[in-house]
């Protein structure tokens, strides 16, 4: 697929360190975003995450679930808007993944895309197809190619079009390694016009003595040549932490890079940002714009990101409209366990309603098995406002008061014997 235009936005921290860090048997199961109005942060979004068997996933690795749905808050309003169910093979590869948007007026989830995925004998990617709904079938919209060397690593990803029964050559990514070091080097990306393969972007590499990215330029194709647009230029540490990630804009008149960005890094624990300054360059000056602070669990995921806008006239970073706040919620589980399994999946279900919730909230548990379970709803913040556990039965209800608690959302974890799910719970009294 095409790649667009490097932009010099916050990036989640732990992507600076991820090929230090191991999966765990922490994964994630929820999030919650927030925008700053100017007084206090209010509601945005927020999503949740289902698993079975011995699948996990967190914000620097894959996200196997099988289903995950998101949640908006719009003028006092909580709605539903997009749900992602996914499928597996026996060798855990992700087969396919539907996306559905939600029609409020018909109460229901609406088929919108389905994406096909097909591997070789070695659990390679070979090819990605993207599928459009039609209202009764599925039809092509796209495919992915992917080709790779004899060492495993992708050389080519080829994007094609599906017009009139066939598919058609669009655009195409090529990978290129060093020879020693096996490192990524380049990427060069042309365009098919008039059945002639056209340049159009590329990005150089160049790393440090430990294999650390220490340049990714970005450069156009201007008919004849390659015209300089952006580049990073990384800096570490001692301990291999990335301390400094300077953004600059290439100056055709006078052939110069010029000083557009930086981003700042420091207190690391086990490699992980605590805060992380960004400024911008006005002429020749770095002027503070945005602060972040993150923290992170014992498995080193994070669990919460939280940007303060600089005040200038003050000289102070205080919260300001339009500033972010990200929580995210995770739980254990053992990858070598293979018999666990979705609520959904072993013929159960889990049912909270109504949404929102203005006094009570019904629970409402189905399983196919006699079995007990541990329900525990917790705020946004990540604190535990209930717990208690259900009898041994296939059938579960409950009706929960919630007088008490403020408005806003919540989730609530539902843990048995044969798996965990969790479902969101939104309090408007």
């Amino acid at each position: 697929m095409k790649r667009k235009i490097l932009l010099f936005t916050l990036a989640i921290p732990v992507i600076l360190c991820q090929n230090a860090i191991a999966q765990t048997a922490s994964r994630l199961v929820a999030e919650a975003n927030w925008r700053n109005d100017g007084v206090s942060f209010q509601y945005s979004d927020s999503s949740t995450y289902n698993y079975s068997h011995s699948r996990g996933g967190d914000l620097t690795h894959p996200m196997m679930y099988d289903n995950s749905t998101t949640m908006s808050y719009d003028t006092g309003t909580y709605t539903n808007t997009w749900n992602y169910i996914k499928r597996y093979d026996a060798n855990n590869n992700d087969t396919s993944t539907i996306t559905q948007y939600w029609d409020n007026t018909a109460g229901v989830w609406v088929p919108f895309s389905n994406t096909l995925y097909f591997y070789n004998s070695s659990n390679k990617l070979t090819s990605m197809v993207t599928q459009a709904w039609s209202g009764s079938v599925w039809y092509p919209l796209s495919r992915n190619l992917y080709t790779y060397n004899g060492t495993g690593k992708l050389v080519n990803d080829l994007f094609q079009v599906y017009t009139l029964g066939s598919y058609f050559n669009t655009s195409q990514k090529t990978y290129y390694y060093d020879a020693i070091t096996n490192n990524l080097i380049n990427e060069t990306d042309q365009d098919y016009i008039s059945s002639t393969w056209i340049y159009s972007n590329l990005w150089d590499y160049t790393y440090t003595s430990a294999n650390q990215i220490q340049t990714t330029t970005y450069k156009t194709w201007n008919g004849s040549g390659w015209d300089p647009h952006t580049k990073y230029i990384n800096t570490y540490d001692v301990a291999g932490d990335m301390t400094y990630k300077n953004l600059q804009s290439y100056n055709a008149t006078d052939s110069t890079w010029k000083d557009d960005s930086m981003h700042i890094y420091s207190g690391f624990v086990a490699h992980n940002p605590s805060m992380d300054v960004v400024q911008r360059n006005d002429t020749g000056t770095w002027l503070n714009v945005m602060q972040y602070t993150f923290s992170y669990n014992s498995y080193n995921q994070l669990t919460t990101a939280t940007g303060i806008s600089w005040n200038e006239p003050s000289a102070i970073f205080e919260f300001a409209a339009g500033d972010p706040r990200h929580n995210y919620y995770y739980g254990t589980y053992n990858p070598g366990e293979v018999s666990v399994k979705n609520v959904s999946d072993n013929g159960g279900s889990a049912n909270v309603y109504p949404v929102p919730a203005q006094n009570i909230i019904n629970v409402d548990l189905k399983w196919d098995a006699v079995q007990s379970a541990d329900l525990v709803i917790y705020d946004a913040q990540g604190k535990v406002v209930r717990h208690w556990a259900t009898p041994a039965a296939t059938h579960y209800t409950s009706s929960v008061s919630v007088d008490n608690m403020a408005d806003g959302l919540y989730f609530l974890s539902i843990t048995g014997a044969q798996g965990k799910i969790v479902k969101q719970i939104v309090i408007a009294h």
